[in-house]
């Protein structure tokens, strides 16, 4: 089970495959066109503290003191689910999903779910990384750039690779 120290994670759950989700409320519409809109401002803002706001907005969970680089991707469809916690670095052009939900051709094979991604305290996301629904990153767990990690990363470790595999563990920063 995926825990945060600063929130309540929601767990994961499943969601309609790809048709489903075609038909929506008007409701739901327009928290996607919303969610979409500050996700494009947010991508290429060149100021921190503003990418932050249009992150919380869209309903991500950002705690203090974080860095969200330019032209990161942030789920759109359940932002809600990413918990970032205090002093957390995710560098630029680095993917952050929290669903998958595939054509329902696949329902044999594939399950469409809507899952977690929590970054725990000082953890690093380097350059053009890629986070899977369901990761929880450790606290100042470091994952190297160009990485797609699909399992979680314990704490002070560090991850590289696609898949992501351990490259080493390291004694308490702080």
């Amino acid at each position: 089970m995926i825990t945060s120290e600063l929130w309540e994670v929601k767990q994961e759950q499943p969601v309609p495959y790809y048709e489903e989700t075609q038909k929506r409320t008007l409701k739901q519409k327009y928290i996607k066109v919303r969610n979409t809109i500050l996700q494009l401002l947010a991508y290429s803002c060149p100021n921190n503290s503003l990418r932050i706001r249009m992150h919380r907005r869209r309903g991500v969970h950002i705690g203090e003191h974080v860095y969200i680089g330019m032209f990161c991707f942030f789920d759109n469809l359940a932002p809600e689910y990413i918990y970032i916690e205090d002093n957390v670095s995710i560098n630029a052009q680095s993917m952050i999903l929290t669903h998958f939900n595939p054509m329902e051709q696949y329902r044999n094979v594939l399950q469409a779910r809507v899952a977690p991604v929590v970054m725990h305290h000082g953890a690093i996301l380097a350059v053009r990384s890629t986070i899977m629904p369901g990761v929880e990153i450790g606290k100042f767990a470091i994952v190297s750039g160009g990485s797609v990690v699909e399992k979680s990363v314990p704490d002070y470790t560090m991850v590289q690779g696609n898949p992501a595999k351990k490259v080493c563990e390291y004694e308490a920063l702080f």
